[in-house]
């Protein structure tokens, strides 16, 4: 029997920048879902679970926008970094945001194609 995902929606790996602003800090999105992020960030960095923190996001072809988020984990020994609820958008900007994200899947094909075919290549 298969263990169901706990979480409500999927998640896409990325390479994005993000800046969280609270403590003023560069990141990067290691991946990506509708109500989250993970961002890889050095233990020194952490903030506490349950603390409320403004991430800047740079979305590729769309633009920087903030989302007020929320610490849910410090993800786990061999993934640094800290896992993020997103709990509120300013100025309706999660309309913007949904959109990306539903363009995730196909560019994750798009990568799965290209590297199927250079590999192809290679070989």
């Amino acid at each position: 029997m298969l263990v169901s995902e706990r979480r409500k929606y999927p998640r896409y790996a990325c390479y994005l920048p993000a800046y969280i602003r609270d403590i003023e800090v560069q990141v990067f999105l290691c991946d990506l879902s509708l109500n989250g992020c993970f961002v890889e960030v050095p233990e020194k960095y952490f903030l506490p679970v349950g603390e409320k923190i403004w991430l800047n996001l740079y979305l590729p072809c769309v633009g920087e926008i903030s989302v007020e988020g929320l610490v849910m984990h410090h993800g786990t020994p061999t993934r640094k970094g800290m896992g993020i609820e997103f709990i509120r958008f300013p100025d309706r900007l999660h309309l913007v945001y949904a959109k990306f994200i539903k363009i995730l899947p196909i560019l994750n094909e798009a990568q799965q194609l290209l590297h199927k075919l250079t590999k192809k290549d290679k070989e």
